[in-house]
């Protein structure tokens, strides 16, 4: 009885050990760690694009709203100035997108 409970044992294990290695998945078939990062990071500046130009838009107008509420003259320099660099900021994120959307499509 024993000998029939060790043999029985014996090729449920081995039956288990085949099945388990069946299951796995070799590593042709499984994708590289890279890739999830790749699309992590990709998804995250996807919306790093998305949201910059609103902020910037929003610099803009608190800018323009100070400089008109500002009384004194450096002050108004000054929210000029940030204004400005706002604008530069907000045209070049608006020709990122398609320019690297064209330079993705030369690689």
């Amino acid at each position: 009885m024993k000998k029939d409970r060790k043999a029985f044992f014996a090729k449920l294990y081995a039956a288990t050990i085949v099945t388990l290695l069946v299951l796995v998945p070799t590593s042709t078939s499984a994708t590289a760690p890279s890739s999830y990062v790749n699309k992590i990071s990709d998804g995250l500046f996807a919306e790093i694009l998305k949201v910059a130009p609103k902020i910037a838009l929003v610099v803009i107008g608190f800018s323009f709203l100070m400089y008109i509420v500002a009384g004194d003259e450096h002050k108004k320099s000054k929210h000029k100035s940030t204004a400005y660099i706002a604008i530069v900021a907000y045209l070049i994120l608006l020709v990122l997108q398609p320019l690297l959307g064209w330079l993705d499509g030369l690689i």
